[in-house]
């Protein structure tokens, strides 16, 4: 074969070692730290993720020999997003600010998460799992944008079937939504002065998680689980969030358990939404009743 003038095995080979050699090196740019000293290990406790779950997120902020103290104050948030939209974020801010990490340190904190319902089941192009991306980023009040500090995708399965069910009771007001609220569906669920409803027993330990908001000057609120109070709190106005590591309960005696939440006073619906033409007496906004 004929031999092509100027070209041989080292002049082919050494332009190709070069090109890998780069794109090595761009990609272990990509892997390296965005902050110098600093490393994040992240774990879930499920090791099958779903959506509508609460899961606990475990976090170690490792500082090395390099790491310098930052001169400001930061705040740490987890993200996550699908399709453009932010399924969970929450703020993952540890025991010790970090304007006072100091190198060759580990800085925990734990956290419950949840990943509301999110994939239809009946799709074939989300029947099989989804994949999301999880961040944790550190921002400031500053104009310029957050430190991604951790990112990954995470696979995200449906919620199986055969998980527990919350049947709404009595005590509890359907409302029409507003129209200029953007949300999945057109209504909202709110109690009453007492709200009932009854969590389907899994005959294991269990995570009880009540969710919504409270539009009122410090309201009380008495959650009681059968016939026992599991806890009694004060919010004030704003999103509320209450987790509660129950059981086991005897599957055979009790296969139901009745959830009553009791309220030391109401408002009229028109209080919160001017636009409806509404004046039903309304306690507390619901969002999620999860026992799983």
């Amino acid at each position: 074969m004929k031999k092509l003038p100027g070209l041989n095995r080292h002049s082919i080979f050494l332009p190709l070692g070069l090109a890998f050699f780069c794109l090595w090196g761009l990609a272990a740019c990509e892997k390296r730290p965005p902050l110098k000293g600093l490393a994040i290990n992240a774990s879930f406790s499920d090791r099958l993720l779903t959506d509508d779950l609460v899961t606990k997120l475990k976090v170690k902020y490792i500082t090395t020999g390099s790491f310098q103290p930052l001169e400001q104050e930061f705040r740490i948030v987890a993200e996550a997003f699908w399709q453009g939209k932010i399924l969970f974020r929450e703020s993952l801010d540890p025991e010790v600010p970090v304007s006072r990490w100091q190198a060759n340190r580990v800085y925990e904190m734990e956290k419950y998460l949840y990943i509301p319902r999110v994939i239809d089941r009946f799709n074939p192009k989300t029947a099989f799992g989804i994949r999301i991306r999880f961040s944790i980023l550190m921002e400031n009040s500053s104009e310029s944008g957050p430190l991604v500090l951790y990112s990954r995708n995470i696979k995200l399965w449906p919620c199986p079937p055969e998980a527990p069910e919350t049947i709404f009771l009595e005590g509890w007001e359907k409302i029409a939504r507003p129209r200029n609220e953007l949300a999945d569906q057109n209504y909202e669920i709110w109690t009453g002065s007492r709200a009932v409803c009854l969590l389907e027993n899994p005959g294991r330990p269990a995570l009880l998680m009540v969710r919504g908001s409270n539009f009122q000057e410090s309201l009380t609120v008495s959650l009681f689980l059968d016939d026992g109070l599991l806890d009694e709190f004060t919010l004030s106005p704003g999103p509320f969030q209450k987790i509660y590591s129950l059981g086991p309960f005897s599957s055979e005696t009790d296969q139901e358990l009745k959830l009553t939440l009791v309220m030391d006073k109401t408002l009229p619906i028109n209080k919160v939404y001017p636009q409806l033409n509404e004046n039903r007496e309304v306690g507390l906004r619901i969002e999620k009743v999860y026992f799983r």
